[in-house]
């Protein structure tokens, strides 16, 4: 089966030369195969929505997300908030919003279900904005924030169990946390798992202690990751992480899309090979 597959925009910003316009991110990704866009919105990239309302006409790709985020223990009245909330109007139907929730407060801890209250207030307020533009509210668990586990986006799926709300698996940011426990983190995630997103990865990087690396690169063992996907039945889009990689972008999002469907088709022909023991 072959995946719905995006390039999120941090690939596409380099800490030597600087970002790379809109526009040439759209033609490069078009040109290599690939399916959608992934943007990481800031007060600049918004200044691109005319653009990505044309993106698929144009360019033959989709915008299928968009990064943001907020501070569950501050008011719904905050300016952030309420950025969130009126990006469902500036961006394409159908873009999905992915959110990194932060927390403040210093009584709510990482992965505490103490703000969970404090975040379904905020979320319930998305999911009907999300509604109204056939999109979804998806939650990215980050290192660092208070939604840091994807188990924490599947504790809120749970529980508010409306159709709007998924969660996403990071293949980062699952390795940087505790890197453990694969197999059951993607079962139990499975029926709520909207947006997956992979890289190669090592410990001993700079970004919290890690790297993010092309897909071939590192101890990240993704065609693992790809089989246990396919064995708990997700059929959703796949992108790829490039948070702080640099170098020749076309070169290594070249190289990545190629192994990813390399391991698409080895899976295809080998399904046993799949059958990887839990750890």
């Amino acid at each position: 089966m072959k995946h719905f597959v995006f390039a999120m925009d941090t690939c596409f910003s380099n800490s030597i030369v600087g970002v790379y316009p809109y526009e040439v991110r759209c033609e490069i990704l078009a040109e290599l195969g690939f399916d959608g866009i992934y943007v990481s919105l800031s007060p600049l990239e918004l200044q691109n929505a005319d653009k990505m309302a044309v993106t698929k006409e144009r360019y033959g790709i989709k915008v299928t997300a968009a990064y943001g985020g907020f501070d569950i223990s501050a008011d719904k009245s905050d300016p952030g908030f309420e950025q969130v909330a009126k990006l469902y109007d500036q961006l394409p139907d159908g873009c999905d919003v992915e959110l990194s929730l932060s927390s403040k407060d210093a009584s709510i801890g990482k992965s505490s279900s103490d703000g969970d209250s404090k975040a379904m207030d905020k979320l319930e307020v998305l999911l009907s904005v999300a509604d109204k533009h056939n999109s979804h509210v998806c939650l990215y668990p980050h290192i660092g924030a208070w939604l840091e586990k994807v188990e924490d986006g599947v504790r809120l799926c749970k529980k508010m169990n409306h159709p709007g709300l998924k969660t996403v698996f990071c293949g980062f940011h699952w390795y940087a946390v505790d890197g453990k426990g694969l197999a059951e983190r993607i079962e139990e995630a499975s029926p709520h798992l909207h947006s997956v997103n992979m890289c190669g990865t090592r410990k001993g990087g700079n970004v919290a202690g890690y790297t993010i690396e092309p897909l071939d690169c590192g101890e990240m063992d993704n065609f693992a990751l790809l089989c246990l996907l396919n064995r708990y039945g997700y059929n959703g889009r796949i992108g790829f992480q490039g948070y702080s990689i640099g170098g020749d972008v076309y070169a290594y999002l070249r190289r990545s899309l190629a192994l990813f469907r390399d391991m698409e088709d080895r899976l295809e022909r080998h399904p046993n090979w799949g059958q990887i023991a839990r750890k």
